[in-house]
């Protein structure tokens, strides 16, 4: 029994997520993380300058306000008073060029979306490769639910998707250290975001950045 007592010692939490984004994918990503036992992350910093809009369910189901910072809701929906064990920062702006805020980073998540976003993922990858931060970023929400959701490792494995597009921007190719997630479905394919496709990718999301996470701390990541 003491042998499983220091053992269960030895699982705690440990290093830093940032996370790009925390609307109706980057709540569901957050969620699973802080929620994730015996290990995961000690500290998460969410970056979000949105607000709550009559039309974000899932924050609203939690206890959003409407017109609350959706990062600052995160903070206030999952921090505890004993913060020893995890911490939350809520940074309510927009990331647009702060890298110093991913200096410090175990792994970085990507879940902006909205408008043409790919200079600015392009540009958060690109830091995060010449930092050997892990990053992970998505390739397309769209979906019914039952389409399959993709986790491609390097960016030279994926052969569809808005990913495609970093490649426009000289996004290293073969950094094993950089993962794409999702249905590769474009906003022309016409397919709608339905929650359960959401459910999936932030699946699929949190999975690989606990493998990354883990993989780090063993002196490897691929």
């Amino acid at each position: 029994m003491d042998m499983v007592s220091e053992m269960e010692k030895k699982l705690v939490p440990y290093g830093k997520l940032v996370l790009l984004g925390a609307g109706r994918l980057g709540a569901r990503v957050f969620e699973r993380i802080i929620m994730t036992h015996r290990g995961g992350f000690s500290r998460v910093a969410v970056v979000d300058g949105g607000t709550i809009e009559e039309n974000d369910y899932y924050h609203l189901l939690m206890g959003a306000l409407p017109k609350e910072n959706k990062a600052s809701f995160l903070k206030r929906r999952f921090l505890t008073p004993d913060t020893r064990y995890k911490d939350i920062e809520a940074l309510p702006f927009d990331f647009s060029d702060q890298f110093d805020l991913l200096k410090d980073a175990s792994v970085v998540i990507s879940t902006i979306a909205g408008g043409d976003t790919i200079p600015i993922v392009a540009a958060v990858g690109k830091f995060c490769v010449e930092s050997g931060i892990p990053f992970i970023t998505t390739n397309g929400v769209f979906g019914f639910g039952d389409e399959d959701v993709k986790v491609c490792i390097p960016l030279a494995a994926v052969t569809e998707g808005p990913a495609l597009f970093l490649k426009d921007y000289d996004f290293p190719q073969k950094s094993f250290i950089t993962a794409f997630v999702g249905t590769g479905k474009l906003i022309k394919d016409g397919l709608p975001i339905a929650s359960i496709i959401l459910d999936k990718i932030a699946d699929a999301i949190s999975i690989q950045a606990l493998k990354f996470h883990h993989r780090r701390k063993s002196g490897r990541l691929y």
